[in-house]
């Protein structure tokens, strides 16, 4: 979990001292309640000794701020909720039918360039995608804004293409749903142009490599 700003002021390189003069509760609380769990008893103790153990971690391995300048949909956020159910559905359907079947499923490692520079928005796609059965995201570059992901079966002719655009897709709900109208703007600008907006301009959505089982 990082910690989410509201700042509007150009984000400057952030070194591990400067994380470490801020407080950050909210990875404070995620630590404390993840304590309390593992003790699996609720009491004052365990959830001030929570809390000393999220302080110390964040002050150890400080995180980097988020910052967020969008605002909420609440309409845009359930639509968002309902394709990301139907897909999940449709994701276990197609996972469970490789399981009970007999052809060994062809697996690969795309990378997939996002067209937003947020890292709020890097963040909550790279979830909603990993979430979803057959496809892992084993890597996310937050200074390029690029996700490399494994697909479980890509024996079909585009399905790559196919998963790349349905990436790009769920990217595009999220920042309709949180993003502020310069964002949104920015996205479908970047969308109608077929490029994405990295720091060097370029169109790295080839896949990068191709693995059996």
């Amino acid at each position: 979990m990082t910690d989410t700003r509201t700042s509007t002021a150009a984000r400057g390189p952030e070194t591990p001292h400067r994380r470490r003069r801020v407080l950050q509760p909210r990875a404070v609380a995620a630590v404390a309640l993840a304590w309390v769990l593992l003790w699996d008893r609720l009491t004052w103790g365990n959830v001030v000794n929570g809390v000393l153990v999220g302080l110390l971690v964040t002050y150890a391995f400080p995180l980097p701020s988020i910052e967020f300048t969008g605002r909420l949909r609440p309409h845009r956020v359930l639509l968002l909720i309902g394709h990301f159910l139907v897909d999940l559905v449709g994701a276990s359907w197609q996972v469970m039918r490789l399981a009970f079947g007999r052809r060994r499923p062809r697996n690969a490692v795309i990378e997939v360039q996002l067209r937003s520079r947020s890292d709020f928005y890097l963040t909550i796609t790279a979830e909603l995608v990993a979430l979803v059965p057959g496809s892992v995201v084993i890597d996310a570059r937050r200074s390029t804004s690029v996700l490399y992901l494994h697909l479980l079966d890509v024996e079909r002719e585009g399905r790559i293409e196919a998963q790349r655009a349905h990436v790009l897709a769920v990217e595009r709900r999220v920042v309709r749903a949180l993003g502020s109208r310069a964002e949104i703007a920015a996205l479908e600008n970047a969308a109608l142009e077929n490029a994405p907006l990295g720091r060097d301009g370029n169109d790295t959505d080839d896949p990068i490599g191709e693995a059996r089982p």
